[in-house]
């Protein structure tokens, strides 16, 4: 650690933030994946016409190639990267490595296999209507064991709305190792993601979004292996407030509510429901310095199923950005909480690296640099 923070204080030159990676948006209390109201490069994963307004950057967020967890959280570090760039009137954009939180999960389930080979490749275009279009995939093979999935991105900007939508065509994750009663295969019959932003004014976002997956479970039973159809839907909708305090400083306001449902066959075996608030900031303290932070707290959350409060809804995360010329390096220097394992219930990433808030060796737990070319 010492000898990278020499390294990169010895490139020190004034310059102005690139806004992308992973570890700003955590530390600002949103998703790895993008933000519905915060302009970062990396809502390219939820609308690709984004693209459009993060031309000529190189993207990469190191890590170890793998994942240990069901999802690459802020202690999972998946290694991966790729550019935006231009050619003629269009904007396009290929990225490795940056699986899914979904695919992650089944495979975790099952089982089996993280997918890997991940890649994405975008394209977009600008005019009256801006629009962009994407398609991504990951296999992995391990003998009988494997992962795959294949999906498609579209989306469209026009004023003060974007719609746009992930599509899930197909996805696979087979374990035949698993001990009998286990599940040893997910496979995914139809993913939808679909979300649609409005701004009310420059500072005021509204946003709502819907997923719904449905996937075939196969439990190992012996000489008869058992199938079961699992549905899940989740909803959200909400308000984002960007605020420019001064020139320098930014606050970031997010209250949301948000509804999660899972099923088997007809019955319900998961049902909870949240409304999240996360306040954060972001201020340029010298020059090439930035530093940012955040807190989530769950104003009303509950667990219908289970007929009991969630769990303990509060996350703080704090980071730094440090601009050099034309690079940018960002890390997330602490991040603690929990968020309840309650994915897409509006608390962004769940915190699950440094506790220690910039002590000890994991001083900074994500570190990612882009540069604009």
């Amino acid at each position: 650690m010492k000898n990278t923070l020499a390294l990169v204080l010895a490139l020190a030159v004034v310059s102005s933030p690139a806004y992308a990676s992973r570890a700003r948006l955590e530390a600002l209390g949103e998703g790895k994946n993008g933000s519905y109201y915060i302009n970062d490069s990396r809502n390219m994963f939820l609308n690709p016409a984004s693209i459009t307004k993060h031309k000529k950057k190189l993207l990469l967020e190191l890590g170890n190639g793998a994942v240990v967890g069901a999802n690459d959280r802020a202690g999972d570090n998946l290694a991966q990267g790729g550019f935006i760039n231009t050619f003629g009137d269009f904007t396009y954009a290929l990225y490795l490595n940056n699986t899914s939180d979904s695919a992650l999960t089944a495979a975790a389930t099952a089982a089996a296999p993280a997918p890997g080979s991940a890649i994405e490749f975008q394209v977009a275009g600008e005019g009256a209507l801006n629009w962009g279009l994407g398609v991504l995939t990951g296999n992995t093979s391990n003998g009988a064991d494997s992962s795959s999935y294949f999906g498609v991105r579209a989306g469209v900007e026009k004023d003060a709305l974007a719609v746009f939508t992930s599509v899930g065509v197909s996805s696979k994750f087979v374990n035949d190792g698993v001990a009998p009663g286990s599940i040893n295969q997910i496979k995914g019959k139809l993913r939808l993601d679909v979300g649609a932003t409005y701004k009310v004014m420059n500072e005021m976002t509204a946003f709502g979004r819907f997923s719904t997956s449905t996937n075939e479970a196969t439990v190992e039973a012996g000489a008869t292996d058992v199938t079961a159809e699992v549905k899940s839907t989740n909803y959200g909708a909400g308000l984002g407030w960007d605020k420019e305090m001064t020139k320098s400083t930014h606050m970031f306001t997010r209250v949301e509510a948000a509804y999660a449902q899972t099923k088997q066959g007809d019955a319900v075996t998961a049902e909870s429901f949240n409304v999240p608030v996360v306040l954060g900031a972001e201020a340029q303290a010298l020059s090439w310095l930035a530093i940012r932070g955040s807190i989530g707290h769950s104003l009303i959350g509950r667990d219908i199923t289970g007929r009991q409060s969630l769990g303990n809804l509060t996350t703080l995360a704090a980071g730094v950005g440090m601009t050099f010329g034309d690079v940018t390096v960002d890390g997330l220097v602490a991040s603690s909480g929990s968020n309840g394992n309650v994915t897409g219930l509006g608390m962004g990433t769940g915190p699950a690296a440094n506790q220690n808030f910039g002590f000890g060796d994991g001083m900074i737990s994500r570190i990612a640099m882009t540069y604009n070319f």
